[in-house]
């Protein structure tokens, strides 16, 4: 079974979380997204009862909807936050410091000040020059700041999206961190742990448990090295959703894998933290994206279904080159007819959402679903591009929809542009 009709399909029609199509187009039409809260659930619980001992923090980035935010802090995870905005909305939804990070590679002084003055967990340091730049805030806040290095290590996983093993605007050299970070006087940044991030979108349990074996065995010997008392770990995430018919990540393989990276570092340090920051595998598979069909034509052998929104809604399908899961609403149990392409109303060729996508035969005003849309849907895409206003999202929670961002009207994008 499909992800669609795993969790989408009820009885042969579109279904979310106990709620229809009539009843959510009711709520709000298209373009819009919509996000299952059951869903959420499900994928927050199976991640905890695989990793045992090690704490979740939601990565804002994925989707940073209040209500989502919310949610998560409410089934117990932490906060991995990577700008001035994502830390303020942290904190408005009732995220406590503790279990908040903050990461990135190009931080402003003022998301590092406002950070270590409100008290997060750790602050994770890119490269040597931040950490010194840490401990002189720390100074002119006359407060001790817990930092944690990022480590571009010398993986080589064979993973889509690779972030270490190269030359990397993220995270320290592997083989440069010891030299370097003994070199510095600190007095007021603390050195509490490492972070690691290797790759994104992974599938493979194997190539997860390899990096979980790599980095609780670096953390030990950089501890000891550089000198520190190893309190956090973050191993990062990269946890992956099936987009297209990949199998899906085996979490049974996963938590041997964690298990053993646990015993490794709570054998040497019995009190520190250990941490996955989680966000596309929480939230995609909740999301749809839905927008409605508006032309139909025919061109040198191919079929086009024009929609009323596109790239300027959801963009992540053009950026990302990926055909995302698509089926129409409102008849999502009828089979194939043909293949089409889907496009919206962007004036350029790249405004294309789907190549060759096998649906039964469109007819105007029928709802198209892209569904795994959850993750980077929204936060991703370019919603002032040519003024079309902005997608509402939607929050389904057993049979009842929540309003949880607003739609914003095309004469909206120009309210603070006064005309001189």
């Amino acid at each position: 079974m499909g992800l669609v009709d795993k969790y989408f399909v009820r009885n042969g029609k579109f279904w979310i979380d106990g709620l229809g199509l009539e009843g959510l187009l009711a709520k709000q039409p298209t373009p819009c997204y919509a996000y299952s809260a059951g869903v959420i659930r499900q994928k927050y619980e199976a991640l905890k009862q695989h990793l045992p001992g090690f704490d979740v923090f939601y990565s804002f980035k994925a989707n940073p909807n209040l209500a989502i935010a919310k949610m998560m802090l409410s089934l117990g995870a932490g906060a991995d936050v990577s700008s001035l905005g994502e830390i303020k909305a942290a904190y408005k939804v009732g995220y406590k410091p503790e279990n908040m990070v903050l990461v990135g590679p190009a931080k402003t002084e003022e998301e590092l000040r406002y950070a270590m003055g409100n008290g997060v967990a750790a602050v994770i340091a890119e490269s040597p020059y931040e950490v010194s730049l840490i401990d002189r805030l720390a100074a002119r806040l006359n407060k001790s700041a817990r930092v944690m290095l990022r480590i571009n290590t010398l993986e080589q996983p064979a993973a889509p999206e690779i972030m270490v093993g190269g030359p990397s605007k993220f995270g320290i050299d592997e083989e440069l961190v010891v030299e370097a970070i003994r070199a510095l006087e600190l007095k007021h940044a603390k050195l509490v742990g490492i972070h690691t991030y290797a790759a994104s979108q992974v599938l493979d349990a194997g190539i997860i448990g390899q990096h979980l074996t790599y980095v609780a065995d670096l953390a030990l010997k950089l501890a000891r090295e550089i000198g520190f008392e190893l309190q956090c770990v973050d191993f990062g995430g990269g946890f992956g959703v099936p987009y297209a018919d990949e199998a899906e990540l085996d979490l049974t393989k996963v938590a041997a894998a964690a298990a053993e990276a646990r015993a490794r570092v709570l054998g040497a340090h019995p009190g520190c933290r250990l941490v996955f920051e989680v966000g596309r595998y929480l939230v995609a598979e909740s999301g749809i994206f839905l927008t409605r069909v508006t032309r139909i034509k025919s061109s040198r052998g191919r079929t086009f279904i024009m929609t009323d929104a596109g790239m300027n809604h959801f963009s992540r399908p053009v950026l990302m080159r990926v055909n995302h899961p698509v089926r129409l609403l409102n008849r999502i149990a009828e089979p194939p007819a043909g293949v089409f392409d889907i496009g919206g109303p962007i004036c350029t060729p790249l405004d294309t959402s789907g190549t060759a996508v096998p649906l039964p035969a469109p007819e105007l005003g029928d709802v198209v679903g892209f569904f795994v849309a959850g993750a980077y849907g929204y936060s991703m895409s370019m919603v002032n591009f040519m003024s079309l206003g902005w997608p509402a999202e939607i929050l389904v929670d057993a049979g009842k929809a929540s309003l949880v961002r607003k739609p914003h009207p095309a004469e909206d994008c120009f309210e603070d542009q006064p005309l001189r």
